[in-house]
């Protein structure tokens, strides 16, 4: 594995916890969660509940359109029009707490490495570019409050598992929906809820080592 895939913290949840986590999902209700409880962990239960995830820091969004989005990467799965979505939550976290008025870019991956007939735990990456005029000393600065919208996962169609130079076989959590998709809850999260490291890149350095290298991901080092 590569230095900069993460895996998710390891967590034991008390029987008390999945108790309100199931109260909390069958009432559509966040409010209902114990307060002091990460939200990353009631979205990775829910990961359980075979839903769908997508994150934004906008409130009351009722309904997702088809879009389509600005993708450095070497897929063409991730430059089509359409709703797109995660079967993996810390991964729509990395969007619904970007703060976009002080982030000029996002690099970010969630994924599997194929090895030995079996898949590796599922991998994390996140670093943010800040704009040009902010100075900032840590990743952390650069998210704010936002949104994990849940989905249901009716109309989705999964990215195909592909082979990615010098990793090996590699699947991403990832879907699209080409039909607009309306979310069954919105989860509030703050940056307290995410317990990934974040890192810190020069935008123009990692566009231009992407141009010239597809396939270079994190383009950092």
């Amino acid at each position: 594995m590569r230095p900069w895939m993460l895996t998710a913290p390891q967590a034991h949840l008390p029987g008390s916890a999945t108790t309100a986590f199931q109260a909390a999902w069958d009432a559509r209700d966040p409010a209902l969660l114990p307060p002091e409880t990460p939200r990353w962990l009631f979205l990775r239960w829910l990961q359980g509940q075979g839903v769908l995830f997508h994150g934004s820091p906008q409130a009351g969004l009722t309904v997702f359109e088809p879009r389509t989005p600005h993708d450095l990467s070497a897929d063409d799965f991730s430059k089509r029009t359409g709703v797109f979505a995660t079967s993996d939550a810390l991964w729509a976290l990395m969007y619904a707490l970007r703060e976009r008025s002080r982030v000029k870019r996002m690099v970010n991956a969630a994924l599997q490495v194929q090895q030995t007939g079996s898949w590796s735990e599922t991998r994390y990456f996140l670093s943010l570019a800040p704009q040009p005029d902010l100075t900032v000393t840590g990743g952390q600065e650069l998210l704010s409050t936002g949104f994990v919208y849940v989905l249901p996962p009716d109309g989705f169609e999964r990215m195909p598992d592909y082979d990615w130079p010098g990793l090996g076989r590699v699947r991403e959590p990832h879907l699209i929906c080409p039909q607009p998709v309306r979310p069954l809850l919105a989860v509030p999260v703050t940056p307290a809820d995410f317990p990934l490291p974040v890192r810190l890149h020069d935008a123009a350095t990692v566009d231009a080592r992407c141009a010239a290298d597809p396939w270079g991901f994190p383009w950092l080092d």
